[in-house]
């Protein structure tokens, strides 16, 4: 009996001692989420507070601009600028760039202002095909979307000629920047340029130069048409002069010989002294022909000697007061080529006064320096208007001719006259080294 009454007793005791343990961890447990929750909120309250503290900052800002932007008249702080230096930009850019931001299917998520004015736009344009707003023609879209697709760098440049809703042709140069390095992993940022202005310039000038070109090819072909048939009349004046003068000439030769009577001395004497004459003329005539057309003095001594001995010539043949005179006593040797131009250029420019001039005298100057080649042909005829060039005519050509001879060797010709005071031309060569 007292046994079991023991084991009672002993049971009661293990029951009260694990309630008072149960107890005692409750309390344990409750101390420990309170500090572990006080813990956790003072490490929310350390990460949470300074974006809270900025925010709040931004906020008071904000409120405080617009309460106080217009009336207040104390300092700004640097973010307050900061605010409106932004603003500032962004209605800048927004009224003065052609931009807009798309989605990867081409759709429109933001378009300038200006863009839109440019465009000719008037409603919401967003989440509109970006093709389909910038132009009318269904055929550019499809040029325009493959530029698009095939943007893939993190700039792409491209010119485009388009069509407004007005059908004007228009030029821009589109600029595709990629926005992978950023937020918007799938916008794409489209600057544009208007170029038309530019392209216009640029078309107009390949017409002007396409237009010059044709007219030069022209000019060289009634040129050269000009040339051959300045040749031909100089072959046809040749064989005038060899016809009328050296062939009369023969002729009468040819009749004086057989007309000699030898069995009558005193007449044969005179009839030989007449051919005698006849032959002296002819030389001369054959000289001059000679001398026109390849004169050996230019060969043999060069410019200077040959423009001497021209104008001698001209002197004796014609009887006119033809005058030379070398300044600087040049005698350089130039190329040969150079010489038959400079020698072609003084034998027209001595035609010219002698036909056109009605002068006294005729004068040509030689002067030269270490770099130039200086000749004057002078006379003091009645002279003319250089801008009527015809009346300088010359053979043909004359002028054009003199012109393009000395511009082909690299030198220039001008050519100064008045009416009743003359006329002088100048040439000026250049001399190599």
């Amino acid at each position: 009996m007292s046994y079991i009454i023991q084991n009672q007793l002993s049971e009661e005791n293990t029951v009260l001692m694990t309630q008072e343990d149960i107890k005692d961890l409750k309390i344990s447990l409750g101390l420990l989420s309170v500090f572990v929750l006080g813990y956790l909120g003072w490490i929310l309250f350390k990460l949470i507070r300074p974006t809270y503290i900025t925010y709040l900052d931004l906020i008071t800002d904000l409120l405080a601009i617009k309460n106080n932007i217009h009336t207040s008249d104390r300092p700004l702080s640097s973010r307050e600028n900061t605010l409106l230096r932004f603003r500032e930009l962004n209605f800048a850019v927004n009224n003065a760039v052609l931009y807009a931001t798309i989605t990867d299917e081409n759709r429109i998520a933001y378009i300038s202002k200006k863009f839109e004015e440019y465009l000719g736009h008037n409603e919401d344009l967003t989440f509109r095909k970006f093709e389909e707003v910038l132009t009318y023609k269904h055929n550019q879209h499809h040029k325009i979307r493959k530029i698009l697709s095939t943007a893939t760098g993190e700039l792409v440049n491209k010119e485009l000629r388009l069509t407004n809703h007005k059908g004007e042709i228009f030029w821009i140069e589109m600029s595709i920047i990629n926005m992978d390095n950023l937020k918007n992993s799938h916008r794409r940022l489209i600057v544009c340029h208007d170029i038309t202005k530019r392209k216009h310039a640029g078309m107009e000038m390949q017409r002007v130069n396409r237009n010059k070109f044709v007219a030069e090819v022209q000019s060289q072909k009634d040129l050269s048409q000009q040339i051959m048939t300045a040749q031909e009349d100089e072959r046809k004046r040749i064989a005038k002069d060899i016809h009328d003068g050296i062939g009369q000439m023969l002729t009468a030769l040819r009749f004086s010989i057989d007309g000699i009577d030898f069995s009558n001395k005193d007449k044969a004497e005179e009839s030989l002294h007449s051919v005698k004459e006849v032959f002296g003329q002819l030389i001369k005539d054959v000289r001059a022909v000679t001398f026109s057309l390849a004169p050996p003095e230019l060969t043999d001594h060069g410019v200077a000697s040959a423009i001497r001995k021209m104008s001698s010539m001209v002197g004796n043949f014609t009887g006119h007061n033809v005058l030379y005179e070398n300044i600087s006593e040049f005698d350089k040797r130039l190329d040969n080529n150079v010489e038959v131009n400079i020698y072609r250029v003084v034998q027209e420019a001595v035609n010219n006064a002698l036909k056109y001039s009605e002068s006294e005298y005729i004068l040509i100057t030689l002067d030269h320096t270490d770099s130039y080649l200086k000749i004057k042909v002078e006379d003091d005829g009645k002279g003319f208007n250089p801008k009527l060039t015809d009346t300088f005519k010359g053979t043909g050509n004359g002028l054009r001719f003199m012109k393009e001879r000395v511009n082909y060797i690299g030198g220039e010709l001008r050519i100064s006259s008045e009416l009743n005071q003359g006329t002088t031309v100048h040439i000026v060569v250049p001399i190599e080294k």
